[in-house]
């Protein structure tokens, strides 16, 4: 009767050790290079320039970015922002005014968990 109670609790303790070894394994990093997508629609240069640098949609394409390497990576670090290129649309070859953007070479520092198997 009092082995049951002493039989789960090693069972327990043998059990727990394997998930400590998980959460100790760490990180895995790599450095990525790449462009982000090019703002939706036409609009003027200054709101092109503007959403396609900044925000949420800049946060959402970086993250894009580092999940294409494989499943369970993600983003940890921006280490350069790059640069905003943008370039008349070609729909509105008339109108010069309507432009899209994109930003050119983002450098990112992607993360993946290490498993300590």
């Amino acid at each position: 009767m009092k082995a049951q109670p002493l039989f789960l609790l090693s069972l327990l303790y043998l059990f727990s050790q394997q998930s400590l070894a998980i959460n100790q394994g760490g990180f895995d990093y790599r450095i990525i290079a790449g462009n982000l997508r090019p703002t939706p629609g036409c609009k003027s240069k200054q709101a092109a320039f503007k959403q396609a640098a900044s925000g949420y949609r800049f946060k959402k394409h970086t993250k894009a970015l580092c999940q294409q390497i494989a499943y369970g990576w993600s983003l940890a670090k921006v280490k350069d922002k790059g640069k905003v290129i943008c370039e008349p649309c070609e729909n509105s070859a008339k109108e010069s005014d309507q432009y899209q953007c994109y930003v050119k070479n983002v450098i990112l520092k992607c993360a993946k968990a290490d498993l300590g198997w």
